[in-house]
């Protein structure tokens, strides 16, 4: 877990919520500063639901959250002042213009600026005068980031900003993101099931499944330690890097997954470091995307 002696934007510590049919059990991880963290899982693994114990939309029945070392609920006020919060559903009201939303929620904020709503209205030619009934799917979540970011907030959350929009629209809202955080105070965390939008710009890794936390990582580490393994030929040397039993201890301690394929072997190691150490005979590795390791993790697809 990442800890360098600075305060995390976010503290997520043992957050428990139970329903009928789901349970988060014992979510933790920690946003650091200048970070952005994807919250990846499939639909239903416990990404909205964590992401709206955060905000006390919903009240977990257990467990810590703090927002630049401020508690929720009891300084909620105070949090939501540094906090831009996009949920799976963008709430404005339909009947009203972009115009007169903004000049509605600009009276919550104290630190509103008004020059970076409008460079935004110009980057994302958001039109003012349309009611936000007439407005696309992409227009709107565009258009909820803009409300989003008017008050200069540290920490962004955002429920699946990018889910269902076309790929120039979803390109557009990455690239607001990766911005936000030149400011290294900030940081952004959004929750996603799609594996290409996190690998592209997310720094850390949170992967959640059936309610609880896979793991939470460095995105380049994560990527760097787990390697997929292949072995050309069927001779000894490979049978002995990647036995497909139980008789050399050694090798299956470090490759898991050992399958006979392409005339050879393939298999997986978390640990590549010290595969590279023991590995002899002919072999290479090939490094996984991120949906390649979610699915070898998890077992699970993602959800399209």
């Amino acid at each position: 877990m990442y800890n360098n002696g600075e305060q995390p934007l976010l503290e997520v510590n043992g957050l428990r919520k139970a329903y009928p049919d789901f349970q988060l059990q014992d979510v933790n991880f920690i946003l650091p500063a200048g970070t952005i963290m994807g919250f990846l899982g499939r639909n239903g693994a416990g990404k909205s639901t964590t992401m709206r114990a955060i905000m006390d939309l919903i009240k977990p029945d257990d467990g810590d959250i703090r927002i630049l070392g401020m508690s929720m609920p009891e300084e909620e006020v105070a949090v939501k002042e540094q906090v831009g919060y996009v949920g799976d559903t963008p709430l404005m009201n339909n009947a009203w213009t972009m115009e007169r939303t903004l000049n509605f929620a600009r009276h919550f904020y104290p630190d509103w600026d008004q020059e970076a709503v409008e460079q935004n209205l110009e980057r994302f030619e958001i039109p003012r005068d349309k009611k936000i009934s007439e407005l696309s799917k992409g227009m709107k979540v565009k258009a909820s980031l803009i409300l989003a970011m008017a008050h200069q907030p540290k920490l962004l959350l955002l429920d699946e900003p990018t889910s269902g929009l076309d790929p120039v629209v979803r390109t557009e809202v990455l690239e607001l993101l990766l911005d936000f955080v030149q400011d290294e105070s900030r940081g952004v965390l959004f929750s996603s099931h799609i594996t290409s939008d996190v690998e592209k710009i997310a720094d850390w890794v949170t992967v959640i499944d059936d309610g609880k936390i896979f793991f939470s990582e460095d995105k380049e580490s994560l990527l760097d330690r787990y390697r997929r393994i292949v072995i050309p030929g069927d001779g000894t040397k490979g049978q002995t890097l990647c036995p497909t039993s139980d008789k050399d201890k050694k090798a299956t301690d470090i490759l898991f997954n050992c399958q006979q394929a392409m005339g050879g072997y393939v298999g997986y190691t978390e640990r590549f470091d010290r595969f590279q150490k023991i590995a002899t005979g002919n072999w290479y590795s090939e490094r996984l995307t991120l949906e390649e390791l979610f699915v070898l993790l998890t077992g699970k697809k993602e959800s399209k």
